[in-house]
């Protein structure tokens, strides 16, 4: 018994590409957002550092983590949605402590230390 693996149609490859070429639009225009979101992050950073703050607002954080959900109407992506923007929240703490030339992260220390 052979297993074949039917080829996409050409109309298929079409609508793949097509999608992948979308894709590639959005990709662009998340990658706008997040450099915007760094340049605002770098700034609360700066501010917090003046300020003698911590990097890590972990109310702030389950603040923004529950307004991204509630944004979201569609409940099959929330936890997807809530994962990636942990990782942005993350990053924007890791990219916060590389500007103020810490060596930690906030895995390393804890809030308010």
């Amino acid at each position: 018994m052979t297993n074949h693996v039917s080829r996409p149609s050409i109309d298929d490859s079409e609508a793949i590409t097509a999608a992948r070429n979308q894709i590639n639009q959005i990709d662009e225009k998340l990658i706008d957002l997040l450099r915007q979101r760094f340049q605002t992050s770098a700034l609360i950073g700066k501010i917090k550092e003046t300020a003698d703050l911590p990097v890590l607002d972990s109310g702030r954080e389950q603040q923004v983590l529950e307004r991204v959900v509630s944004l979201d109407p569609d409940p099959t992506t929330e936890k997807y949605l809530r994962n990636i923007f942990e990782e942005i929240l993350k990053n924007s703490r890791d990219y916060q402590h590389d500007l103020a030339g810490d060596d930690a992260t906030d895995n390393d220390i804890k809030e308010n230390d």
